[in-house]
């Protein structure tokens, strides 16, 4: 089969993810907090599917990442795919059946988007205290709630695998 039927089950989660991080974000605009939450999105299609459906799912998840948050369209679509093809060479060095290396390899590709969106988006800001300050902030409290929004993400794309009587397990990762 072309596309694996757990790709668009993902993709479908990740844009639930995408949609409550915004109403999220549209809650906390008045404290200038902003939480950046893609870390997740990118994990399961990553472990769990084989190249091509990973890389279909990455592909519309970073369209509609773009699509979504305010930032030069392009941006989101080839880091995840830059960050995705990264961790694909390396998804043997992770277990898929816990959440512990998930959260981990998550805040890592979160880092990733934070890092990529203040190189993009804040070169002009560069030597503003502020700019900093604000960088900081929304690292410290999109890894905060990324302790507690990963693994619930991580068991809620489980229950769905579940409940749509797809198969639980990565296609060629060796469970250890």
């Amino acid at each position: 089969m072309f596309l694996d039927p757990r790709a668009i089950l993902l993709f479908g989660a990740n844009a639930l993810l995408i949609y409550l991080t915004m109403l999220v974000n549209s809650a906390l605009a008045g404290w200038s907090i902003y939480l950046l939450m893609l870390g997740p999105m990118l994990v399961f299609p990553v472990l769990y599917l084989r190249h091509q459906s990973y890389f279909i799912c990455t592909l519309l998840t970073g369209l509609w990442v773009d699509a979504a948050l305010p930032s030069g369209f392009g941006l989101f679509t080839v880091g995840f795919l830059f960050a995705g093809a990264f961790t694909f060479q390396m998804r043997i060095r992770f277990r898929a059946e816990s959440n512990y290396h998930l959260t981990v390899l998550a805040h890592g590709v979160n880092f990733f988007c934070i890092l990529l969106v203040t190189i993009a988006m804040g070169s002009a800001y560069i030597t503003s205290l502020g700019f900093w300050l604000q960088v900081l902030v929304t690292s410290l409290a999109s890894h905060l709630v990324l302790l507690i929004v990963a693994p619930w993400f991580f068991n809620f794309e489980r229950m769905l695998f579940t409940l749509c009587r797809l198969e639980p397990e990565p296609e060629d990762l060796p469970i250890l």
